[in-house]
């Protein structure tokens, strides 16, 4: 009695070719959005402080964007920060964390918004002003032609950071670091100029095309005593995923309705992506009347234009798991493969890999007998 085989039909047939060529088609789209997605955060400078400041990952990154109407000051600013070192005080007592912890190894960074008249000798100029205060430019390094940044450790405050428009306007020029501003009757000096990013997103995320300078909190304060701060930004250790979030969190010194919190460091990832298609409804549909400046508004666009495109790629993932999973039940339903089928399939393919390596081995010891042969003739 003959035993029975079990062998499979692998002919190419032309649906088959097909579906292979569709199959790997997809499988190389899906790779190139993956990889398009997973790059997509280096070119958001602003958002990626956590991956300059250490390569271990340990820090996160983290945004507050208040609503002006609750007015913040800076005071209730140094209040939040104490709040924060308290916050990882308590933590640490129950749980063991890096040293910098321990030491509130933290950065943070705080704005607000407002028109300011300047003048010079050329002439004057009305300009959208950022006021900075702590470590803003470590969260948002522009890039300078000339000059420095400024921060809350220099001596003097009465500094300002012009764009090339705004120093062409004033001074006919962008060499013009060390001269004279006046503002009212407060003359600022010029620490530096920057380059302002062109192009429609960009312009449209700040609100117009006109010149934006940048200067210190004080000096902003002195020249508007009622602007309210906006912004406050925060790099701090991050020891397990979302921890320094939920330290920000557990902070009640504002109104939860007086303010949105944004996790810069988990912003870009699949996570989130499926938590902006659930809400992108009242993503869209805004009434909280909080305005965002212009790297959040840049950075809604890019997370709003990635989400699409994470939909894209999980729509093509489930076509093509569909297309394996059919493509296996017409096997099992044509060939009606039984254990010993199956058994014997993987015997073959052992058997097969095994000749493979025998044959691999006698070619290596051919060359070698071969090259010992021509040694001794030589």
């Amino acid at each position: 009695m003959s035993e029975k085989k079990h062998r499979f039909n692998f002919k190419m047939n032309k649906p088959r070719i097909l579906m292979i060529a569709v199959g790997s088609t997809l499988l190389i789209i899906i790779g190139i959005i993956a990889i398009a997605l997973l790059t997509a955060k280096d070119d958001m400078i602003d958002q990626t402080l956590f991956l300059r400041w250490t390569e271990d990952r340990d820090y996160a990154q983290n945004s507050m964007f208040f609503n002006p109407a609750q007015k913040v000051t800076d005071k209730e600013i140094f209040g939040l920060r104490h709040a924060i070192e308290d916050g990882y005080k308590a933590k640490s007592e129950v749980a063991t964390f890096p040293t910098e912890v321990q030491k509130g190894e933290m950065r943070d960074a705080y704005s607000t918004f407002a028109p300011l008249t300047l003048t010079t000798e050329h002439g004057q100029l009305t300009v959208d002003a950022i006021g900075a205060g702590g470590d803003f430019f470590l969260f948002h390094p522009v890039k300078l032609v000339g000059g420095n940044y400024f921060s809350d450790n220099d001596l003097m405050h009465d500094y300002i950071l012009l764009d090339e428009e705004s120093a062409s306007t004033l001074f006919g020029g962008s060499d013009v670091v060390g001269k004279r501003v006046n503002l009212g009757n407060k003359e600022l000096y010029v620490v530096g100029v920057y380059e302002r990013e062109k192009g429609e997103v960009e312009t449209l995320a700040a609100g117009n095309a006109d010149p934006r300078v940048f200067v210190s909190f004080n000096v902003m304060k002195e020249a508007n005593p009622d602007v309210p701060i906006t912004c406050y930004e925060l790099l701090s250790p991050n020891p397990i995923p979302h921890f320094a979030n939920s330290v920000l969190r557990d902070v009640k010194i504002f109104p939860e309705d007086s303010y949105i919190m944004i996790e810069n460091s988990a912003r870009f990832s699949y996570a989130r992506y499926y938590e902006l298609l659930k809400a992108r409804k009242s993503r869209e549909m805004r009434t909280d009347n909080i305005a965002f400046p212009y790297w959040e508004n840049l950075a809604r666009y890019q997370e709003g234009r990635l989400m699409y495109w994470a939909f894209v790629q999980w729509n093509l993932a489930v076509i093509l798991f569909l297309m394996v999973v059919i493509n296996l039940m017409v096997l099992i339903v044509k060939y009606k493969p039984t254990r010993e089928g199956i058994e014997s399939a993987f015997d073959h393919i052992k058997r097969k890999a095994q000749m493979k390596h025998i044959k691999k081995l006698m070619e290596e010891n051919e060359n070698e007998q071969s090259s010992d042969s021509s040694g001794e003739r030589v």
